[in-house]
């Protein structure tokens, strides 16, 4: 049986082309699943020691944390829009927002409530990005 180099060659690449560029996008999403849970974990940390300090009622060291944790949140917007929903994005700025204004007016009740439930947004965040079954189903 006569076999024809061009034909195989053809096939081959038909197959590895395909295959290498799911492999890099299957790397690609892991590695950003990845990035993005260990920037979590660090937000988190930041918005503990803002609550630390609100129930102290330190409120200058909570603003200062608060917007430490903030311009680090910012620093990472223009990578986070390109490989998540800006809806989730949008919530979280707003959840800034309101812990900023809490700790403004001293509020300690409201800057907690407004801490935790960042603190919560940040973490559904993550998890969208992590692999689980419920994200691949």
């Amino acid at each position: 049986m006569l076999t024809c180099p061009l034909v195989s060659r053809m096939a081959v690449k038909a197959f590895y082309l395909p295959a290498g560029v799911l492999a890099l996008i299957l790397a690609c999403s892991l590695w950003a699943g990845r990035f993005l849970e260990m920037r979590t974990e660090h937000w988190t940390a930041l918005l503990a020691g803002v609550s630390q300090a609100a129930e102290a009622e330190d409120w200058s060291g909570a603003a200062g944390a608060l917007r430490r944790a903030y311009e680090d949140w910012d620093r990472d917007q223009t990578f986070l829009h390109t490989i998540l929903e800006h809806d989730a994005l949008d919530e979280a700025e707003q959840l800034f927002a309101a812990a900023m204004a809490a700790c403004r007016q001293e509020d300690g009740e409201e800057a907690l409530i407004q801490i935790a439930q960042l603190t919560v947004c940040l973490e559904q965040i993550a998890e969208t990005q992590g692999i689980s079954i419920r994200n691949i189903f």
